[in-house]
């Protein structure tokens, strides 16, 4: 078909078939609907009003005739007058019932006009003859006009009986006529409407395998054999105005070009896979899309297990306040990451310090498209440097950071709260143990800080920090909604503190807290620290044990036992 040339002509030419056998469909089904109506209306309009005036013709007949008899017997002439209104409309709706059987042109018009004429003749004769014998005249001499009105009412009343018959049975037949009518219509109309649909999906599918299927099929089997690095053959050249045959052939035309630029991608799928560091490759949700040999090597898992998985399967956070969620918005915000510290965790739960660095990546639209992760095993880096580390990071006797220590992780916690906008909160405790050992450095005081440092870890979580700084511990609190938060972690440690210590005896033991708060009290490490010394100061002055925050001193129920 020349006519189609383009798609848009193909895809009308099948909406023009449905649509021309849809129009049959209808147009057969208005036809037969309108000969139903037509039918329906003129039951509407003429048998069911020539049948209901019957009724009423011949139910006011012989109303009629109980008045008439009514007055012959009481000579009420009410009687005679009630007969003579019945006769007004029983002329009028007889008159009625003529010219619509005559305009309609009915079987029955000739019995009706003579019905017409009988009814005015009895009642002429009934209504002079009624009328003279309610006088009081004598009945016996109207014996023969009695006899001859009886004889002409009950010929009115077989006529009366009989019309009225034959308008019912008229109604009854027009209604069965119509039913029979509307089933045949309905058979006939579901019969043509399967047969133009057979016909509509024959011409549809031929017109549509042919023009549309089959061109795009070629496409397809095109495209697949491209995608499994087969030989494409070149389209027929067509016309210009097809555009799937303009399309198969700009198709043709770029994998040629695409032979002669293109890298080959086994080739960049060996590099990446052969590569010693572990690479991921993560979604805008954060879930693993792409994974390295080296990664599955390391982690001891199978490729399916980790693909569409979340990256907080396998990245474990290190550290104080480092949480995967604040790295990893950052790397969706744009913001690249170099070397920094974290675990992954293998298949068997174990876990691996690795050098972490990613970088985020965007489409061509400018959307960010996901994330590029880069890990570097250094568990035999980190096995030489635990040792210095410890030495240079820890408190030989509580295991705890140190100052130095301390320091690098307030000023990255606060960081931290910076970015996330959280509360921070640093903690000054000094723990009076003079009055109970008198001489530092027994192993009793030992003992004692020892115990001190596991109450202070137990009373905080995993991702605040505890450490001893001289004589003076502190504590950074990270991640807080509110004061009230920190106030929650200082009583904790109270309760801790109130219970007994094996090694003190029933002897009290004084706690005094000095708190500062990121960012009301200070937005640097040292300005914190100035502040929470003032706090502890303001505390010591109240003796016993005392907290307070920086500003507003605080005290608990007094006499803690510790």
């Amino acid at each position: 078909m020349q006519i189609l040339t383009n798609i848009r002509a193909k895809v009308w030419s099948c909406v023009a078939v449905a649509l021309l056998g849809y129009l049959l469909a209808t147009i057969a089904t208005s036809i037969s609907n309108i000969r139903i109506t037509d039918s329906l209306t003129r039951l509407q309009e003429i048998h069911f009003p020539l049948a209901l005036k019957g009724e009423r013709i011949f139910t006011l007949f012989n109303e009629q005739t109980k008045n008439f008899e009514g007055g012959l017997i009481t000579g009420d002439a009410d009687e005679l007058t009630k007969a003579r209104e019945h006769h007004d409309e029983i002329s009028s709706l007889l008159h009625q019932m003529v010219e619509t059987a005559s305009s309609q042109d009915m079987n029955f018009y000739p019995q009706l006009l003579t019905l017409r004429d009988a009814y005015e003749d009895y009642f002429a004769l009934a209504a002079d003859q009624y009328l003279q014998m309610s006088r009081g005249a004598d009945l016996f001499e109207h014996t023969h006009q009695l006899l001859r009105i009886g004889k002409a009412r009950e010929l009115l009343l077989a006529k009366f009986t009989e019309i009225t018959g034959q308008l019912t049975a008229t109604v009854v037949r027009e209604i069965n006529n119509n039913k029979q009518r509307a089933a045949g219509n309905s058979r006939l109309l579901q019969l043509l409407f399967i047969a133009v649909l057979l016909v509509v999906t024959l011409v549809i599918n031929l017109l549509a395998n042919r023009e549309l299927i089959l061109p795009l099929q070629n496409l397809k089997e095109l495209i697949d054999n491209f995608a499994r690095g087969k030989t494409v053959e070149k389209p027929q050249v067509c016309d210009s105005a097809d555009e799937i045959c303009s399309l198969a052939l700009s198709f043709w035309d770029m994998t040629e070009e695409l032979k002669k630029i293109s890298v080959s991608r086994n080739y960049l799928d060996n590099i990446i896979n052969y590569m010693s560091d572990c690479l991921l490759v993560l979604s805008p949700t954060l879930a693993v899309t792409r994974i390295n040999q080296s990664t599955l090597n390391l982690l001891s898992y199978q490729e399916e297990e980790l693909l569409n998985q979340p990256a907080n399967r396998i990245f474990t956070e290190y550290g104080t306040g480092a949480t995967l969620q604040t790295i990893f918005e950052e790397l969706l915000q744009g913001k690249s990451i170099t070397n920094l510290e974290m675990m992954l965790r293998t298949r068997d739960n174990n876990q691996i310090p690795v050098l972490f660095s990613g970088t985020t990546f965007y489409n061509t639209s400018g959307t960010v498209e996901g994330v590029i992760c880069l890990a570097r095993d250094i568990r035999e880096l980190k096995g030489g440097l635990d040792t210095r580390e410890s030495i240079a990071n820890f408190d030989p006797l509580t295991r705890l950071p140190n100052d130095n220590l301390f320091h690098d992780r307030l000023s990255h916690a606060l960081g931290l709260a910076k970015r996330s906008q959280k509360l921070l909160a640093l903690l000054l405790i000094d723990l009076d143990l003079s009055s109970i050992f008198p001489a530092p450095g027994e192993d009793a005081d030992k003992l004692m800080l020892q115990e001190a440092a596991k109450r202070f870890l137990y009373s905080v979580r995993e991702t605040d920090t505890v450490a001893r700084m001289r004589d003076q511990f502190a504590i950074i609190l990270t991640n807080l909604n509110e004061q009230q938060d920190a106030r929650l972690v200082i009583s904790k440690i109270i309760q801790e503190f109130c219970r007994p210590f094996p090694m003190a005896g029933s002897d009290e033991i004084n706690l005094s807290i000095g708190i500062a708060l990121f960012p009301a009290d200070g937005r640097d490490a040292a300005t914190l620290l100035r502040n929470a010394g003032a706090a502890l100061d303001e505390a010591r002055i109240h003796g016993g044990s005392f907290y307070s925050f920086y500003g507003n001193a605080t005290s608990p129920p007094a006499n803690h036992r510790i």
